[in-house]
Formats: structure tokens, sequence, C-alpha cells
């Protein structure tokens, strides 16, 4: 996985307000929380930490006022478009203490059963792992090419690097190959010279009105 080094200042206006200003001159507003200490709210260059992100990094040393510590980005909230990160959460981490993170599932090649009439369903787009900070995979690439019609990808055909557990059901489903349903038959037309019938009433009714003659009886 990647780690890299990113220069952050604490922040001192909190409130969505502030964090809009921010957002507006390229800074993305962050807390930092975790093992006991209370939170600490800072601040940091957006486009260094889009980049961080697109190339993996789920470890991030920030340098704040001259010190360095390493940090575990847990959560990273996004713009209504899912485009724009707008906020990020921090935890304090020891890289030698075990982590449970969730990592993205990404399908790799084309199923056998696509080119056989199947459609390609994927179900599970990441999982949740156990392993040291420092040895967060940055995101799961299962060959999908052998599934044919019928087959799936289950949580214990996934392969990852040694010291990281999956603490998914193994039995779980990633991915599978179905066929096409079944065309629904339009219902057969009435023959001529026949009555529709009329679907049956269910609940209570009104007792029908009587005739005009039967009225005046």
């Amino acid at each position: 996985m990647s780690n890299v080094q990113l220069k952050a200042q604490p922040r001192k206006k909190v409130g969505t307000s502030g964090s809009r200003k921010l957002r507006e001159t390229g800074v993305l507003p962050a807390v930092i929380y975790g093992h006991g200490e209370p939170p600490e709210s800072v601040m940091l260059d957006e486009h260094e930490f889009v980049v961080a992100i697109g190339h993996g990094a789920r470890t991030m040393a920030l340098n704040i006022n001259g010190k360095e510590s390493q940090f575990l980005v847990k959560e990273v909230q996004y713009d209504h478009l899912g485009k724009r990160p707008i906020h990020v959460d921090f935890v304090r981490v020891d890289l030698t203490e075990k982590v449970r993170v969730k990592v993205g599932v990404e399908l790799r090649g084309v199923p056998i059963g696509v080119s056989h009439g199947g459609i390609l369903e994927q179900y599970l787009a990441a999982v949740e792992v156990e392993c040291l900070a420092m040895a967060i995979p940055e995101t799961l690439h299962p060959i999908v090419q052998h599934l044919d019609v019928g087959q799936v990808l289950a949580v214990r055909d996934l392969v990852v690097p040694e010291g990281v557990i999956i603490l998914n059901d193994p039995n779980d489903t990633v991915a599978a190959i179905r066929t096409l349903a079944e065309p629904v038959e339009a219902p057969a037309a009435a023959e001529p010279g026949t009555e529709p019938q009329l679907p049956e009433r269910i609940g209570r009714v009104r007792p029908e009105e009587p005739a005009e003659e039967e009225k005046k009886k």
C-alpha cells in the first residue's frame, strides 16, 4: 500500500459555514480522533489529499506544527455528485496494531458466461478486513473470466495478501453470472362471442339497489 506525508494545520473555526469557506479556497477540513484523546480539527490541501487517495493511500503522515504523526483515513465524505471530497475523518493509529477497514472489490476480466448469454452482477463492492495499519490492501481485483452461467464468486474465493483477514461470511456472494429473466407471456385474447370474466370481489359488498319497477310496488 502507499504511504504519504502531508502538511496540515490546526483549524479553529468549525461548522458548516467555516468549512464551506475553506473548500472555496481549495482547503479540505478534517478531524482527527481515537486512542482516547480529544478530537482535533485540522485542515489540509485538497489537491494533495485527492492525489494521495487516488494512488491508494490508506494511511497518511500528517505534519501538524512541525510534529509528524501517522493516521488512518477512516472516512471520506464527498459532495452530492460523489466526486469532490468535502470532509475527512482520520484515526490515530499505532502501526503495530491491527485495524478493521473496508477494502473495495473491482472485478477483472470478461466472464465466459457472458458469451453464453449470461449477465455479470456484482453484489459486494467492498469487504471488511482486519490487518496491520501498514498492510491494508488498496483494492482487491479478483479475476472472473472463468465464471460461466450459474456460477458465483464467493468471499472465500478472494485472494488477499498475507496477514490480511476478511471478516465477511465466506459464503457471501461477491459476483454471479445469471441468465436473463424469462419473458412474460401476454394474456390470451378472449374468443369471439365470449363474455369477459369479471374479477372476484373481495371484502364488504354493498347490496345492489332494487330496480325501479320493484321500488314502485
